[in-house]
C-alpha cells in the first residue's frame, strides 16, 4: 500500500543526511518480546557503528519493515537517532486473517506501548522515544498513545484519523466502500475479515478499541498531526488534534500542533491535485515544521522554537487554475475553528441557492424530486479518497444527469471565504424508509467548470450510529444533516457556490439498494423516489462558515 508525506518532508528525509535509504541497512534486527511471547522484528538504524544511548524514533508499519516508506526513514539515523521500524503483529499472519490494528491500540493486546517500553530500558536508548509515520504508521501512532509509557515524548502524526470507524471506515453510518475493501485487501488477504468489519454497521462496543477521541484524557504527549484538505483522514486528523489539545493530559494539552495544506493523501508522488497541479506556495508552509525539529526539541532538547510554532498552520485554497483571488494564502492560528459566521444559503426554486433571503416571504413549502436507481448510481469524481482519484475535479459529466439537482449562487460579487465545518441541513421524503442524501459543495468557475471542493452523505435509516431508523412513513419530509467535514477555500469574486444533491456516490460509499438498514445483502433492491423540499415551513439549506467578504471580516477575535 502506497504511504504518503508532504514534499517538504520528503525533502528533509532524503536530503538533509544525503543518504538514500536503499544505500542504508539496517545494523541488526532484533525481535522484540510482547506479554503474550509474540517475537515483533524490529530493525535498528544507527548513526555510526559504535553503539551508545542515543534518542530514538521508532516507526511500527503495518505494511512491514522493508516497505518503501517505512525505509524512507531510516536515513534520520544519520542526524543522531536510534531509528527502530517494526513490523506490527498483521505483517506476520501469511493467511491474512489478522483484523489490522487489533493488538496495536491501548486495550488488551497493546504492541506499541510494550514495544516502547522495551526500548526504553534497552542499552541502545536514553530512554526518550519519539514516533513518527503516515497513514497507516499514523494510525499505530494514534492508537498506541492513550496510557502511553513516559518515555514517549512526542509525535509525527501524519494523514491518521482519531476514530476508525467515524472516519476511515463508516463515516456518518455509510460504508467507504471502495477504500475498505481495497485496504483491507491489502492487509488482511482472507476474506473474513473484511466480511466481517464491513457488517459493523453501528457504533458499537467492537469500535470502541479504535476511538481514541473518548480517550483523549489518557493521553499525555505532544505532537503534530499532519492533514490535506483532500485527504480521505482529514476530519479525523482535526478531531484528533482538537481532542488532544483541549482535552488531553498535562503534557498533551495545549501541546499539539496541526498542519493543513492543499493535499491529498498520496501527494507528493504526484504533485497532480485532482483536475490542477499543487500550488507552488502550498507546497510547504511559511514555518519549518519537520520531524526534525520536533525530535531535536523534544528528544534531544534542542531550543529550536518549536514551542513557539502557531498551534494551527492552514492553506486557505483558491482558484486552482491560478486565476487572481485573495485565497492561496497560508494562515496561522491558535484556536479551531477559527472565528466564523455560520451564513444559510437557503435552497430556492428555480435551482437557485440565495444568501441574501428574508424566509418569512419565501414561498411556504415547494419540492424538487429526484430517483435513485442503486443499479445506475452516481458515480465518484474526485474528493478526499484514499485509492479512488482524489482531489478537486470538474463534475459537469454527473452533473448533467437527470437524477442530480443543482443549487447555485448567482456570481459573486466579492472574494467569499469560508473556512471550518461545512453542512447542509436538508428536508427531505421518500418513498423508501432507508436511502442515501448525497451532497457535493461545488466552486463553479467563470467558464463553467464546476470544480469539487468537499462531499459528504447521509442514511435515512439510521436514526443514530448505534440504532436504526423507526420510520413507518417514509414520504413525510424529516430533517436531516449532512456532514461535508471541512475545508478552506475563497470562493472568488465572479465564480458562484453551488452544492448537488443526489442518492448516491458511488464506489465512494456503498450503495443503498433501498431495502432498509439490514436488507442489503439479501439480493433485492427499489428504485427510491426522493424529494428536496423548500420554502418557509421547510427551509433547507447550505451553512458555511464565512470569514470575510471582500476586506470585511464577518467575526474577528
Amino acid at each position: 500500500m502506497k504511504q504518503t508525506f508532504s514534499l517538504f518532508i520528503l525533502i528533509f528525509v532524503f536530503l538533509a543526511s544525503n543518504l538514500h535509504p536503499d544505500e542504508l541497512a539496517p545494523h541488526s534486527t532484533i525481535y522484540i518480546p510482547v506479554k503474550d511471547g509474540t517475537q515483533l522484528p524490529t530493525d535498528l538504524y544507527l548513526p555510526h557503528d559504535k553503539v551508545e544511548k542515543l534518542p530514538c524514533i521508532l516507526i511500527r508499519s503495518p505494511a512491514g519493515r522493508n516497505s518503501p516508506i517505512a525505509k524512507a526513514f531510516a536515513p534520520l539515523s544519520q542526524l543522531g537517532y536510534v531509528v527502530a521500524i517494526q513490523d506490527t503483529r498483521s505483517v506476520l499472519d501469511n493467511e491474512g486473517k489478522t483484523i489490522p490494528y487489533g493488538t496495536d491500540s491501548w486495550c488488551r493486546e497493546n504492541d506499541g506501548q510494550e514495544t516502547i517500553q522495551w526500548l526504553a530500558k534497552s542499552p541502545i536508548t536514553n530512554g526518550k522515544i519519539g514516533t513518527l509515520g503516515f497513514s497507516a504508521m499514523g494510525i499505530t501512532q494514534i492508537l498506541l498513545s492513550p496510557s502511553a509509557p513516559e518515555a514517549l515524548q512526542c509525535q509525527f502524526i501524519g494523514t491518521a484519523p482519531a476514530s476508525l470507524y467515524h472516519y476511515a471506515i463508516f463515516p456518518s453510518g455509510v460504508l467507504l466502500k471502495h477504500q475498505v475493501e481495497s485496504w483491507l485487501g491489502y492487509y488482511a488477504k482472507d476474506t473474513g475479515v473484511c466480511s466481517y468489519i464491513t457488517n459493523q454497521l453501528l457504533d458499537h462496543d467492537f469500535w470502541n478499541d479504535f476511538d481514541t477521541i473518548k480517550v483523549a484524557h489518557e493521553v499525555n504527549v505532544p505532537a503534530v498531526h499532519q492533514g490535506g484538505w483532500y485527504d480521505t483522514f482529514l476530519q479525523g486528523t482535526i478531531d484528533a488534534f482538537l481532542a488532544r489539545q483541549n482535552g488531553g493530559g498535562p503534557k498533551a494539552r495545549g501541546q499539539q500542533k496541526l498542519l493543513i495544506g492543499p493535499w491529498s493523501h498520496f501527494w507528493p508522488l504526484t504533485n497532480k491535485l485532482g483536475d490542477f497541479i499543487v500550488p507552488l506556495q502550498g507546497m510547504a508552509p511559511p514555518e519549518n515544521i519537520t520531524p526534525q525539529r520536533l525530535f531535536d526539541y523534544y528528544l534531544k532538547g534542542i531550543d529550536n522554537g518549536m514551542d513557539k510554532i502557531p498551534a494551527i498552520t492552514y492553506y486557505v485554497m483558491g482558484p486552482f487554475d491560478g486565476s487572481p483571488s485573495s485565497g492561496n494564502v497560508w494562515r496561522t492560528a491558535e484556536i479551531w475553528p477559527i472565528p466564523a459566521k455560520d451564513t444559510p444559503f437557503y435552497l430556492v426554486e428555480g435551482n437557485k441557492l440565495q444568501e441574501e433571503i428574508n424566509v418569512e416571504k419565501m414561498i411556504n413549502a415547494a419540492k424538487v424530486s429526484y430517483i435513485h436507481d442503486p443499479l445506475n448510481p452516481v458515480p465518484t469524481l474526485g474528493g478526499q479518497n484514499l485509492f479512488l482519484e482524489s482531489g478537486p475535479i470538474d463534475q459537469r459529466p454527473i452533473e448533467s444527469r437527470a437524477d442530480v439537482l443543482l443549487f447555485t449562487t448567482e456570481p459573486l460579487q466579492e472574494d467569499t471565504e469560508v473556512t471550518g465545518r461545512i453542512s447542509a441541513k436538508l428536508f427531505v421524503s421518500s418513498n423508501h424508509s432507508d436511502t442515501n442524501v448525497a451532497v457535493r459543495l461545488c466552486d463553479v468557475y467563470p467558464d463553467g467548470r464546476s470544480i469539487l471542493i468537499c462531499d459528504g452523505i447521509h442514511r435515512t435509516g439510521l436514526l443514530s450510529l448505534t440504532q436504526p431508523h423507526a420510520v413507518t412513513l417514509p414520504e413525510h419530509p424529516i430533517e436531516i444533516s449532512v456532514d461535508l467535514w471541512s475545508s478552506s477555500i475563497v470562493f472568488a469574486k465572479g465564480h458562484r457556490i453551488r452544492i448537488s444533491i443526489c442518492g448516491s456516490n458511488y464506489p465512494r460509499y456503498e450503495n443503498n439498494w433501498n431495502v432498509g438498514v439490514f436488507g442489503t445483502h439479501q439480493g433485492v433492491w427499489n428504485i427510491a423516489e426522493n424529494a428536496i423540499h423548500m420554502g418557509k415551513s421547510l427551509p433547507s439549506r447550505l451553512i458555511l462558515p464565512v470569514v470575510r467578504k471582500g476586506d470585511k471580516w464577518l467575526v474577528r477575535d
